[in-house]
């Protein structure tokens, strides 16, 4: 079946080849949509397109990423730090109660830990600006971004989201590495998934391929999972002037 413009679907099953599933874990969300059990869930029905056994999960709490705002540095750590200590033993809690799992296979890490894993981390970051600040469509369509989400434009909230499209972006060209002791650096390709639909600054950032990257032992270079939906976003079929999400 050939798949049209901007239309997706779950997907089917993984490759053979050893993977990880990178999922996302944002602040405002670890205690709602993305909470311990909704996790689980998501696991096991990422669970079920396993073929065999040589996927890993990295789960990322994006603790540090959030600290792009106004308010105290200190109020945020005290903050976060409960917060990810608590969704970490929650999860690890149901993985051990669930005989389907592998413990091993799961690895949890911080934003901070994903920066320092992410070679010439300042350089790809002050291209990335340049990127911003020189391609008009590209800073339209993160203010749109922000707007859509009832925010108000904002040095922060500029910053949140092109340091997080940068790096999502990296992972998935395997720039990245991604530190799990079962697949153990043997990974062939990378899934990036988060509970909710992908941001249309993200998409472009993709489609333009901002740095000239390949990584084709990766078939989900430019793909998305929505974990809540249960859909791929393949990148290289969204239109964004039609799209809506």
């Amino acid at each position: 079946m050939t798949l049209k413009e901007n239309e997706f679907y779950d997907i089917n099953k993984f490759p053979k080849d050893p993977g990880i599933t990178v999922l996302g874990i944002s602040m405002p969300s670890i205690s709602l949509k993305q909470n311990p059990r909704a996790c689980i869930d998501a696991t096991k029905h990422l669970i079920s397109k396993v073929l065999t056994s040589n996927v890993g999960a990295n789960i990322i709490y994006t603790d540090s990423l959030y600290l792009f705002s106004d308010k105290s540095a200190t109020s945020l750590k005290t903050k976060f730090q409960k917060l990810v200590c608590e969704h970490k033993q929650g999860y690890l809690n149901l993985i051990k109660k669930d005989l389907t799992m592998i413990p091993k296979a799961f690895t949890f890490t911080t934003w901070s830990q994903l920066i320092l894993d992410t070679p010439l981390f300042p350089e790809y970051s002050k291209q990335f600006r340049e990127f911003y600040d020189n391609d008009p469509q590209y800073k339209k369509i993160v203010h749109d971004d922000i707007i859509r989400t009832g925010r108000e434009i904002s040095k922060n909230y500029i910053n949140y989201i092109l340091e997080e499209d940068m790096l999502d972006y990296l992972l998935a060209k395997g720039l990245i590495r991604l530190q799990n002791d079962y697949v153990n650096d043997k990974e062939k390709w990378i899934l990036n998934c988060y509970h909710g639909k992908p941001r249309l600054s993200s998409i472009y950032v993709h489609q333009n391929n901002v740095f000239n990257l390949t990584n084709s032992e990766n078939c989900y270079e430019n793909s998305f999972y929505d974990v809540e939906g249960k859909i791929l976003y393949e990148y290289d079929r969204v239109n964004l002037e039609t799209i809506s999400l």
